[in-house]
C-alpha cells in the first residue's frame, strides 16, 4: 500500500504540474494549449463548468467532422466578445461553414443569430475523444479559469515567486520541526521544491515571450527609387539614410524591467537598443536605416522585454547573439535553484537518495516473479 501510494503522489504531483503549465501558458499564449477549461454549462450534462478537457491542436489539413466537439473563437457576431467557446458541430460543411450548437441549447448558435455560419480559421482544438467518449477531467479546470487575465498583469510573475518561496519556507521550516520529533523524510518536498521551481521557469519564459515583438521588415536596396509591396520602407537608393517610428514601450507595473531591440540586419540600428524601463515610464524608439548593400531584404526585429534578474549589459549581449537562449538564461534564474536546492542540501540530499533507492528497489521487487 506504501508503494502504491507513493506511485498515486508522484502522477499527482505530475498531473497538477501540466495542469498549472497548460493554464498559464494557454493564458499567456491567448489561446488553448493542451488542456482547456469548461466556462459554461452550455455543453451540459456532457461537459459542465470547471470539467478540464483534452484537446488537440487543429490545423489547415486537419477535417472537421459533424458530432466533433471543437474549440472555437468567433471574429463575427454576438460571440465575437466571448473569447472560447467549446460546442458541438452538427452541420455545414468547410467551404460554406460549420453549424454549431451547446448540447444544453434548445437552437444553434447560428438559430440564435450569435455569429454566422464557423469558418474553419476560427477553429483551434478539437476535444480528444475516447470510444466515444470525450476525456474530461472534472472540476480541476477552475485552475486554468483563475489564470485567464494573467497577461494583463506584468507584476504578477515576481508575485508568483514570492508566494511559492513563502510556501516553501514554510514548508521546510515545520518540516524541520517535524524531523526532531519523529524521523520522517518528507519525500514530498523534493518534488515539491521541483515542480515549483519548474513553474516558475515555464511562467517567466512565457510570459516574457508574450509580451515581446517579433516584427518583419521587408524592403529593398536599389539603384533606382521605388514602392515595394506591404512595405514600411519601400525601394531605397543606394545610400539613403531614413529613420521611422517603431514602437512605444511602456512600464505599466511596480518594478523595472530591460528592454533591448536587436535585428539580423546589419543596415538597421535604433534609437534605443537596450533600456532600463522603470515603473509607469514609456519610451517611444525608432529605427535607422542606411543602405548600404543592394539587395532585397525581409529583415527580423526582436522587441524584447526581460525581468531583470540577470545586469542588463548581460542581457543585451546574450539577446545579440540569441533571443531565445536569452529568454531560457533569464527564465532559469529565479526557477533552477528551487529545483536544485534538494540536492544542494546536504540533509535533503541524502534522505532523498536514500527514499529513491527504497522506492525503486520496493518497484523492482513487486514485479519479480
Amino acid at each position: 500500500m506504501r508503494k502504491l501510494s507513493k506511485v498515486i503522489d508522484i502522477l499527482l504531483y505530475m498531473i497538477v504540474g501540466v495542469v498549472i503549465t497548460a493554464a498559464i501558458t494557454s493564458a499567456l499564449w491567448d489561446a488553448p494549449v493542451l488542456l482547456s477549461a469548461v466556462r459554461s454549462n452550455s455543453m451540459s450534462p456532457l461537459f459542465k463548468r470547471g470539467d478540464m478537457l483534452l484537446i488537440q491542436r487543429i490545423t489547415e489539413k486537419d477535417s472537421i467532422e459533424i458530432n466533433d466537439i471543437v474549440i472555437f473563437k468567433s471574429t463575427e457576431g454576438h460571440y465575437a466578445e466571448s473569447g472560447y467557446i467549446v460546442h458541438r458541430i452538427i452541420g455545414g460543411n468547410q467551404n460554406d461553414g460549420y453549424i454549431t450548437k451547446g448540447d444544453a441549447n434548445d437552437f444553434s448558435d447560428q438559430d440564435l443569430g450569435e455569429m454566422p455560419l464557423l469558418k474553419k480559421e476560427w477553429i483551434y482544438n478539437k476535444v480528444l475523444v475516447f470510444h466515444n467518449r470525450p476525456l474530461k477531467i472534472p472540476l480541476i479546470g477552475y485552475l486554468p479559469l483563475r489564470f485567464e487575465h494573467i497577461h494583463t498583469n506584468l507584476y504578477i510573475i515576481p508575485m508568483i515567486t514570492i508566494i511559492l518561496a513563502f510556501v516553501l519556507g514554510f514548508s521546510e521550516f515545520f518540516s524541520n520541526k517535524k524531523r526532531k520529533k519523529k524521523k520522517k523524510s518528507g519525500f514530498e518536498l523534493h518534488l515539491i521544491y521541483f515542480f515549483s521551481g519548474l513553474t516558475i521557469i515555464i511562467i517567466i519564459a512565457t510570459s516574457m515571450l508574450t509580451i515581446s515583438q517579433r516584427l518583419k521588415f521587408p524592403y529593398e536596396v536599389s539603384n533606382t527609387p521605388g514602392v515595394l509591396l506591404e512595405s514600411r520602407i519601400g525601394i531605397l537608393t543606394l545610400g539613403d539614410e531614413i529613420q521611422i517610428p517603431l514602437s512605444e514601450l511602456s512600464n505599466k507595473g511596480f518594478f523595472p524591467i530591460i528592454a533591448t531591440i536587436t535585428s539580423d540586419d546589419d543596415q538597421i540600428t535604433f534609437s534605443h537598443d537596450l533600456l532600463l524601463l522603470n515603473p509607469k515610464n514609456s519610451v517611444k524608439t525608432e529605427m535607422h536605416v542606411k543602405a548600404s548593400k543592394i539587395g532585397i531584404y525581409n529583415s527580423t526585429i526582436h522587441v524584447s522585454i526581460f525581468y531583470p534578474f540577470l545586469p542588463k549589459g548581460i542581457i543585451q549581449r546574450l539577446a545579440l547573439k540569441s533571443y531565445f537562449m536569452t529568454v531560457l538564461i533569464v527564465s532559469l534564474v529565479p526557477g533552477l535553484p528551487l529545483m536544485l536546492y534538494p540536492i544542494l542540501n546536504k540533509q535533503m540530499r541524502k534522505k532523498m537518495t536514500k527514499k529513491n533507492r527504497q522506492f525503486y528497489r520496493r518497484l523492482r521487487g513487486s514485479f519479480h516473479i
